[in-house]
């Protein structure tokens, strides 16, 4: 009764049909992975579902999605079992088969029954008048790579061809990277993490924010030197934005320089940081920086806090930066106002005094007509200290094994697919050879053709 069991249990992992059941609902699974946000909190998840539906069935969506997991798939505890089955069902799978399959190798070959070959889908019939046709044939096929056998059987001499027969193996190959994979993904999903971290220029973290909102200690500061936006000419879409990032670990510099941009992450000590948004966060720190021009052509920088004064170079002039718009723009009455919160068309509104006269102008950064004050040419380079770029932050010690994986399962499916085994049947009979071959894909009928040809032509 026990071992009838077990036979049953046996037989329903080694399965195919529940390899491709299991292959089916892992992919779609997956695919929800893809299309749903993933996250623990829900505002993200809400927002993406009030799309298409009203706040409230959004917000109820959300239930629904939450008590699945469907919102964290591939951390879920049903995504994580679908695994483990597959793997196992993949195991038992190649245990069940691969011992069968290695005996085969160390079967000697039989002949073939006539009966059996003559239902081969390709069989072609030549005449020749040859002594040494069966050393002939021999050579062909020795030629191609084949190993022959050769049998005395009552129709004549059979001759038996193969060609690739251990690359069988390579589905084991195939199943084994699987395995390796899967293997990754876990190490990955258990003993790594996700994070996030939002450093305003000028300023450094030494931790991250998981996904599940808990502090992820670094083991070093990585710092935001300066952050950069850059748009579209006449828009404001940005182009490309890059960090300027140095990494302190244990009160000194380590790294130094290291631009962080999207598409050109960064690892540190097994922790990569990739470039995932950015925003405006103004702070006590920022400072607005100038590059006055005096009478004599020469250049002065400036820097200076919000509403610091700040003297003009060379002259009793004293100024301070009183207002600010990172995107300052016109209506149609002429009125200035605020476009956006991202640094589009960044403006300063400084305050002049001089000997008690106090007067005020926009000084845009991209429009150098508005630099000429009546105080000299005064540039607005950038309000620095003022954004704070996104890093996603994620420890992946799986990555290697999935790497490994990745690379064998290329090679496995590059055997299966391209170098399957070939058999080729030939049987010599008086004056007569007959080719025979059980299956007509690729190029078998082709060879056979071209070894035809060759034995014709020899006669000639």
């Amino acid at each position: 009764m026990l071992n009838r069991v077990n036979e049953k249990v046996w037989n329903f992992f080694a399965s195919v049909d529940l390899a491709v059941a299991l292959f089916i609902i892992i992919s779609v699974g997956a695919a929800i992975g893809t299309v749903i946000p993933q996250s623990i909190e829900p505002e993200p998840v809400i927002k993406f579902f009030s799309k298409f539906m009203s706040i409230s069935s959004a917000h109820k969506t959300y239930e629904i999605i939450s008590l699945f997991d469907l919102n964290n798939v591939y951390h879920s505890w049903w995504f994580t079992f679908l695994l483990f089955m597959f793997a196992l069902n993949l195991i038992v799978c190649s245990i069940d088969r691969l011992p069968a399959l290695i005996k085969s190798f160390k079967v000697q070959p039989q002949p073939y029954p006539v009966q059996v070959l003559d239902k081969m889908p390709i069989k072609k019939t030549i005449k020749i008048k040859d002594d040494r046709i069966l050393e002939k044939i021999k050579e062909l096929f020795k030629n191609k790579g084949f190993s022959t056998y050769f049998f005395e059987t009552q129709e004549g001499f059979q001759l038996q061809a193969k060609k690739w027969t251990k690359t069988r193996l390579a589905v084991y190959l195939t199943h084994l990277s699987i395995l390796i994979i899967l293997a990754g993904a876990l190490i990955g999903t258990f003993f790594g993490f996700r994070g996030s971290m939002n450093i305003v220029e000028g300023t450094g973290l030494n931790f991250a924010i998981s996904d599940e909102g808990k502090t992820i200690p670094l083991g070093f500061e990585v710092r935001c030197d300066k952050f950069e936006v850059e748009y579209y000419e006449n828009s404001g879409i940005p182009k490309a934005y890059k960090s300027y990032i140095r990494i302190i670990e244990n009160g000194k510099p380590v790294k130094e320089n290291t631009v962080i941009e999207v598409n050109h992450p960064f690892t540190y000590n097994g922790i990569t940081f990739y470039q995932a948004s950015y925003g405006f966060q103004p702070t006590e720190h920022a400072e607005f920086r100038f590059t006055y021009f005096d009478k004599t052509g020469k250049e002065h920088n400036i820097k200076a806090h919000f509403e610091e004064k700040f003297r003009i170079p060379e002259t009793s002039v004293t100024a301070s930066v009183i207002d600010f718009s990172p995107a300052l723009g016109i209506d149609e009455e002429g009125r200035l106002f605020n476009m956006s919160s991202e640094m589009i068309n960044p403006a300063v509104l400084v305050s002049f005094e001089e000997n008690g006269k106090k007067t005020q102008q926009w000084i845009l950064k991209k429009i150098p007509e508005t630099w000429q004050t009546p105080y000299g040419k005064l540039k607005f380079n950038e309000l620095w200290g003022a954004q704070f770029t996104g890093l996603q932050v994620r420890r992946d010690p799986g990555v290697p094994l999935i790497y490994i994986g990745s690379i064998l399962m290329c090679v496995g499916l590059f055997i299966c697919l391209f170098l399957r085994p070939v058999n080729y049947f030939a049987v010599v009979k008086k004056n007569e050879i007959t080719f025979y071959a059980p299956t007509s894909k690729g190029m078998v009928e082709k060879q056979i053709d071209e070894m035809i040809n060759k034995l014709e032509g020899d006669e000639r």
